[in-house]
């Protein structure tokens, strides 16, 4: 029994050690089996990343191949390793052309210019816009960077260049300057910068020199005979012998650095300018005219000539619209002649250049009104019994392209001769009213008063925009005062009643302008039912000195006074004058002591309205 239980307490004994080497070998595999898991897991990792690597630079290699700017990788030595498509699309050139090669020498074997790419390859990487040549030679524009590319240690392997082709944008943006500058028609200068060429050239040279205006004659004949578009055709050929004609005269008398400048100003009038003097502007005019008069084509069964008007810097003017008026007086000269001729200016076309000079300020007024540049301008009128302002007369301003203004009397004059004063009018007024009303709507509340052209009274169009107007914007028509100007010219008395009634049946109020001058019968007061009549300036100017003028303002204000119709006296210019008007009981006075036009109403205070 012992021994049996020894043999039992050795085997027990036998069994522990067997467990301890079993476990030892099972924390050994399970080690290693973790490890092996571990390495398992780097080892996918890495090749996830590998794959991913390889999939974001397929990606890349994708997007450079497909991106429609020009792209292409340059060696450390600038030879190129890698271009993509639309390198190849763009320059011509193909990858065999171009791998192994610098950008220089593949360009500069087109024709461009190897030292364009110079300095390109530096440390800083280069930026901008240069020219190239296509493989067929034609011009390339090309924009962009060229950027260094560096490993770990910062030193360069390799540049990027990526390129966008603007030879269209380059070639678009040099069409529109053309255009800007050119007739689009012959392809010479336009008049816009011919007029600005000219300037620079007046103010760079002290002369001489000559301008040449050219009118074909006949030339609507041929346009209303063979169409407009033989019309344009026409006027090419044209420009273009008068092209070769300089070409041939000028080297003669300017030598072989002789320059002219030659312009299509606007139908079939072309101008001319040329360095030279009196004696070499006869032989030009005539070579120019004899080169016309022999011009014959078969499809144009007609002989052409020109009418031609010269005028000579600085003899006939010094700036070029003295120098286009005088031309074109002399050109209008030459074709009353009998045309086929050139004539010089001299002072006996005074009176043709006057005739143009009106023209002229026509087409002015017409494009200023286009560009809506006339403006209401604003002077006080001053209530003599407490020296108080809340009535402005509107006035009249043109302002010019370059923000200078012009007063009403060079335009007023023209636009009632070519019945332009009515669209004048209309801005005018239109955007005073506008202002009474924002004003009104401010909280300052003002009369206004308008001046109406008496070849406006008649007009029944003119009355209804009026209405229009002041109902459209609220304003209190007895707010707003219609001046009736230039009285002379009032021919139909019955028809500037129906319109002056039509304007007081709304509560307008009326004022007769220059009264003493126009208006000599009082009988016109009662008819037309006036609230204020405006004592002509001739009289309150020298008021303190003539006796004449006292008595009149007097007269006046006493009848006035009777009428119940209240006076204003303008052009009140010293606080003399204004202490005579009130000696004779004037209203309201009206000059420049109490205030100057304004492109606003200024708000004046009693003391300084007052004047003195």
């Amino acid at each position: 029994m012992f021994h049996s239980d020894g043999d039992n307490g050795g085997s027990k004994c036998g069994h522990g050690a067997l467990e301890g080497c079993c476990g030892a070998h099972a924390s050994d595999m399970d080690r290693i089996i973790s490890e092996m898991s571990s390495l398992k897991s780097e080892l996918m990792l890495e090749i996830s990343e590998r794959k991913r690597a390889e999939f974001e630079l397929k990606k890349l290699s994708a997007v450079l191949e497909h991106s429609t700017s020009i792209v292409f990788i340059s060696g450390k030595g600038g030879e190129i390793e890698y271009v993509n498509r639309s390198f190849e699309h763009a320059t011509g050139f193909s990858k065999a052309d171009a791998l192994g090669r610098t950008p220089g020498e593949l360009f500069s074997a087109a024709g461009a210019h190897s030292h364009e790419w110079s300095g390109m390859l530096s440390s800083e990487g280069w930026q901008g816009a240069l020219k190239n040549v296509k493989k067929d030679g034609t011009p390339l524009w090309c924009k962009g960077v060229v950027s260094p590319i560096r490993e770990e240690t910062g030193e360069i392997t390799h540049y990027l260049s990526v390129f966008e082709d603007v030879t269209e944008k380059k070639a678009s943006h040099e069409r529109i300057n053309y255009l800007a500058n050119h007739d689009p028609v012959t392809g010479l200068l336009n008049r816009g910068y011919f007029i600005d060429s000219l300037a620079g050239w007046i103010e760079e040279n002290p002369g001489p020199g000559a301008l040449f205006l050219l009118d074909m004659d006949q030339f609507k004949f041929i346009s209303d005979s063979y169409g407009h578009g033989m019309g344009d055709e026409f006027l090419m050929r044209i420009a273009r012998l008068i092209q070769f004609n300089m070409m041939h005269i000028i080297p003669r008398h300017l030598g072989s650095n002789g320059e002219c400048m030659v312009a299509r100003l606007s139908g079939d009038e072309f101008a001319i300018f040329a360095p030279v003097g009196r004696v070499e502007a006869v032989q030009i005019a005539e070579h120019i005219r004899k080169g016309l008069e022999c011009f014959y084509q078969p499809d144009f069964p007609c002989h052409l000539t020109a009418s031609i008007g010269v005028a000579l810097f600085p003899e006939h003017g010094d700036t070029t619209s003295e120098l286009l008026t005088r031309a074109d007086a002399a050109m209008y000269r030459a074709k009353e002649q009998g045309r086929n001729r050139f004539h010089f200016y001299s002072p006996e076309e005074r009176e043709i250049e006057q005739m143009h000079m009106r023209l002229k300020c026509k087409e002015g007024i017409l494009v200023a009104l286009k560009e809506d540049r006339f403006e209401p301008w604003f002077q006080p009128i001053m209530r003599l019994s407490d020296n108080s302002v809340s009535h402005y007369e509107v006035l009249a301003r043109m302002r010019e392209k370059d923000g200078s203004i012009v007063l009403p009397g060079p335009f007023i004059e023209i636009a009632e001769r070519f019945g332009l004063v009515g669209a004048i009018s209309r801005s005018i007024i239109g955007k005073a009213l506008a202002l009474q009303a924002s004003l009104k709507n401010a909280g300052k509340d003002l009369s206004f008063c308008v001046n109406v052209s008496g070849k406006e009274l008649g007009d029944r169009e003119f009355l209804y925009f009026l209405k229009g107007r002041i109902f459209e914007l609220g304003i209190d028509p007895r707010n707003i005062v219609f001046e009736i100007t230039e009285t002379a010219s009032i021919y139909d008395l019955d028809r500037a009643i129906s319109f002056i009634m039509g304007l007081r049946e709304i509560g307008c109020r009326i004022s007769l302008d220059d009264f003493g001058i126009g208006f000599t019968s009082f009988l016109y007061l009662r008819e037309m039912q006036v609230d204020y009549i405006k004592i002509a300036g001739s009289f309150i100017k020298g008021l303190e000195k003539n006796l004449n003028d006292q008595l009149f303002v007097k007269a006046i204000t006493d009848v006035a006074r009777g009428m119940e119709i209240e006076t204003i006296a303008e052009f009140v210019e010293s606080s003399a004058i204004l202490g005579s008007l009130r000696k004779y009981g004037i209203d309201y006075a009206q000059g420049y002591i109490i205030g100057r036009p304004a492109p606003t109403p200024e708000f004046h205070s009693t003391e300084k309205a007052s004047g003195l």
